[in-house]
């Protein structure tokens, strides 16, 4: 059986997700895509796809038989519950929402639904982090009871600070959409609950604060890198990121001011977290980082544990003994491998009626500890995760 697709929101994983993963998928058929933006069609004129600035239309496409939902944040629940109504298959990117009282309402809609729901928290489908699993789950380094996080995002002046990300409003925390992915991983790592978050965080080099360390002064409003007239002095210019770095996140990506006064969100954090089972994590997230890499490490009674993804290289430290154990695991394409397998769950829970390994109640813990971590950031104490 061939599941028919529709795609809902034509950004940068959209429409990467789109054209390779959905499209060269010999058991899926793209039959439509939606996006307010009729320009985001273009890298879609070749497919025989129909093509809607309202995604209502997508929805009343009775062809469509699953959708993919990749529009900001703030907008998850909206869409879905209009998906659930529709009874299309739901492949929703994360996080799950941007607020607890949005997360509720999604669960009381989704809570007796017997369509698929799956959230993309696509690192757990990745070959990586599936190995770590078993390694942990197999005791190799005995009871877990610290573990640390680490997200070095160098694309945060290049792509998130760039667009609708940099506000609030629209994304909530750049914690709830980047850090998810980690604290997802690592909540299925550590395979508990969060019950507890302290943390730390701050906005020092972009928006208002980086403009005035900078240039000695905020900068005028709506400022665009293309016509600006620092684009060539600006070392945050996209042009000078291209020209230099020979990085260009997306063609025609938005160009908004990186020091604009109207960012809002913080450039870096740091978390504390208490788990049910008394493990303890210490997470931090940087958005100005000299390169990319997730890293991550455990410490059990028996061992250390090692990994991440940027070379794709466990390393597993004995306690008791002078044994070291490197394991390489085989580089592959679309977020480590993790987008195929991820389809692969999606069309086996469609024929089979199971619930995918990256749920609504996963991606609800993973959204409410974030939720949590923005209060103990912005109130400086310990806060209860709900749930």
């Amino acid at each position: 059986m061939v599941v028919k697709f529709g795609v809902i929101g034509l950004g940068n994983r959209g429409s990467k997700f789109a054209l390779h993963s959905i499209i060269p998928h010999p058991d899926l058929e793209l039959v439509a895509i939606s996006d307010q933006n009729e320009s985001k069609f273009l890298p879609f004129e070749e497919q025989d796809v129909v093509s809607y600035t309202n995604y209502d239309d997508l929805l009343k496409n009775r062809e469509v038989d699953a959708v993919f939902i990749a529009t900001p944040d703030d907008t998850h629940a909206e869409v879905v519950l209009k998906a659930v109504r529709a009874e299309k298959h739901i492949l929703c990117e994360k996080p799950l929402e941007v607020s607890l009282s949005k997360i509720s309402e999604m669960e009381a809609a989704l809570a007796h639904y017997k369509g698929v729901f799956l959230v993309g928290y696509v690192l757990r489908y990745a070959p990586l982090y599936h190995k770590v699993k078993q390694i942990l789950d197999a005791g190799t380094i005995g009871q877990i009871w610290l573990a640390n996080g680490v997200d070095h995002i160098h694309y945060g002046g290049y792509a998130f600070f760039h667009d609708w990300h940099r506000e609030k409003k629209r994304s909530g925390s750049l914690l709830l959409q980047k850090a998810t992915h980690s604290l997802d991983i690592l909540n299925w790592l550590i395979d508990s609950k969060p019950v507890q978050v302290a943390g730390l965080g701050g906005l020092e080099v972009f928006g208002e604060k980086g403009a005035k360390k900078k240039f000695g002064a905020p900068l005028e409003k709506n400022l665009h890198c293309r016509s600006c007239t620092l684009k060539w002095s600006c070392e945050e210019s996209l042009l000078n990121i291209k020209k230099y770095k020979n990085i260009e996140w997306q063609k025609n990506w938005p160009d908004n001011c990186v020091f604009d006064s109207d960012v809002d969100v913080d450039d870096h954090q740091a978390l504390l977290i208490l788990y049910q089972n008394n493990t303890k994590l210490t997470y931090s997230l940087c958005q100005f980082s000299a390169f990319y890499r997730r890293e991550f490490q455990f410490f059990g009674t028996k061992g250390e544990l090692y990994f991440d993804d940027e070379r794709n290289e466990i390393i597993i430290n004995d306690r008791l003994k002078p044994e070291k154990t490197v394991i390489h695991v085989a580089e592959q394409a679309h977020h480590g491998g993790g987008d195929d397998e991820m389809l692969l769950d999606f069309l086996t829970c469609l024929k089979e009626k199971k619930t995918p390994l990256s749920n609504l109640a996963s991606s609800a813990v993973a959204s409410r500890l974030v939720l949590a971590a923005e209060d103990a950031i912005s109130q400086n104490k310990i806060i209860e995760v709900e749930g």
